[in-house]
């Protein structure tokens, strides 16, 4: 079952590429519950890789309301994208989905996702080319890991379209943080917190 929605992850992401690279990739504005997403999004990563020590953590703030607007199923995307990828990298450890709610304006919250990982890490040269098309932080990887190097740049092409922003810190041999912002209308109250 997971083999499969591998090849229907890939093929959508190849799908999504040539749409928003001519333009046609139009979102869709419905509720959703977004810590359920999240939740979803780990234990589907976590079933991907039961032959690693790798834990996939769900870690979403109580400042984050429950239910917010929006593409659903490309916020889906992103997260399974970036978390995927942390797990693909990492040996042994874990790989942690941090969502908060760094801002709250009446009835519009600004989201933050950090994909935090044990990993391998990154070079400080390949961070500034890893969102590019078919580009990975290191050629052999690709070999030894798999994967089309495509998944990072439908990520970025997403949040950009989205309106959010997207980046990396990373060390070699510490781990990644891959980290993305977006903004969503709440569809409950959500617990006052300062803007920033």
């Amino acid at each position: 079952v997971y083999k499969r929605q591998a090849l229907m992850s890939v093929i959508e992401d190849i799908l999504d590429f040539s749409k928003t690279e001519a333009g046609k990739l139009e979102l869709d504005n419905e509720p959703f519950d977004l810590p359920a997403l999240v939740e979803d999004v780990c234990a589907v990563v976590a079933i991907g890789r039961p032959d690693r020590t790798v834990e996939v953590i769900a870690c979403v703030q109580t400042n984050v309301p429950q239910r917010v607007c929006g593409d659903a199923k490309r916020v889906r995307q992103v997260l399974t994208n970036l978390t995927n990828n942390a797990a693909k990298f990492t040996e042994a450890g874990e790989v942690a989905v941090h969502v908060s709610a760094v801002a709250v304006a009446q009835d519009r919250v600004r989201l933050r996702f950090e994909i935090v990982d044990t990993g391998i890490g990154i070079e400080p040269a390949a961070q500034q080319t890893i969102f590019e098309s078919f580009m990975q932080a290191d050629g052999s990887t690709t070999r030894r890991y798999g994967g089309t190097g495509l998944g990072l740049t439908i990520a970025k092409q997403l949040v950009d379209l989205m309106g959010g922003e997207i980046g990396v810190t990373s060390a070699l041999g510490q781990g990644s943080t891959f980290w993305f912002t977006l903004t969503a209308q709440t569809m409950d109250a959500a617990p006052s917190h300062p803007v920033h």
